[in-house]
């Protein structure tokens, strides 16, 4: 037998690793066979494209914000892309759906309260109008997700009267109004979420889906929907709900709905229900 020196055996194993890498890279960079796949959006400043679907693999490009691109196969949290014609991988963290269900939907969303009216006021002097505001920023976010042009009547803690949110709605010419708002009783058992609406024919079937949602999802009592005379639903052009989201007056229920978790599946839900109900 023939003994080789220990630095030929390491010269040769860096020969084969060498070599293992090169086919690597050489299989990554082969042109990507047409095929179908889903379509997706780039939402990061800009997205890494790598070899292989891997934080450690070599960087071969960058997609901007907002660029379409086609994921062909999912391994993990790394689609397979094409890049210039060649195959690469990118982080399916940083990827929306580019099919918005909501393109060329208006839609207002009225944080009720604010500034010197601050709404009810819960336990542990909770104001209504923060988390109203808060709870419509979240919708805000997932809305324009799914494609809708969103409108708020206001973005910060400003006093607006009913007058005006409704003239806002208006002068953007919505499709459908949504007023944030949280409830509070005489008594600490009181809970829930109830949606109101104003004319059978314009407002019912967006209040009815709105609750339906929003039940469904956040799994709080089922209050019930009510016709009313709320005058930002009453004098809209376009189908109008108000929304009580929650009793500040419950320990409960107020731990509950001041979590981004909760705000954030309220959101979900409404904007699942917009889906449902532009799709009609």
């Amino acid at each position: 037998m023939i003994l080789l020196p220990a630095t030929f055996k390491v010269k040769r194993l860096v020969i084969l690793t060498a070599i293992i890498t090169g086919v690597v890279t050489l299989l990554s960079a082969l042109p990507v066979n047409a095929e179908e796949g889903t379509d997706y959006q780039v939402d990061a400043t800009s997205l890494h494209v790598r070899s292989t679907p891997s934080m450690d693999a070599p960087i071969i490009g960058a997609l901007e914000d907002g660029a379409s691109v086609t994921v062909y196969e999912k391994d993990g949290n790394w689609g397979r892309i094409e890049y210039n014609g060649y195959t690469g991988w990118v982080s399916t963290d940083f990827l929306v759906g580019s099919d918005s269900p909501l393109e060329g939907v208006r839609i207002t969303l009225d944080p009720g309260h604010g500034g010197t009216d601050p709404g009810a006021i819960g336990v542990n002097s909770i104001y209504e109008k923060d988390v109203n505001l808060s709870t419509a920023q979240r919708t805000y976010d997932q809305l324009s997700d799914a494609g809708a042009t969103v409108t708020m009547t206001r973005s910060g803690d400003q006093y607006v009267d009913l007058d005006e949110r409704v003239n806002i709605s208006h002068s953007y010419d919505t499709d459908a109004f949504i007023s944030f708002h949280y409830n509070a009783s005489a008594s600490s058992s009181a809970r829930g979420i109830s949606s109101y609406y104003h004319d059978d024919n314009k407002d019912s079937s967006w209040a009815r889906t709105m609750q339906n949602q929003l039940v469904g999802k956040t799994d709080r009592q089922n209050d019930g929907v009510f016709q009313e005379d709320f005058r930002v639903v009453k004098d809209n052009h376009a189908p109008a709900v108000l929304l009580e989201l929650g009793f500040l007056t419950n320990q409960e229920e107020a731990e509950v709905v001041q979590t981004e978790s909760y705000q954030s599946t309220v959101a979900d839900a409404i904007t699942e229900g917009a889906i449902d109900y532009f799709d009609e």
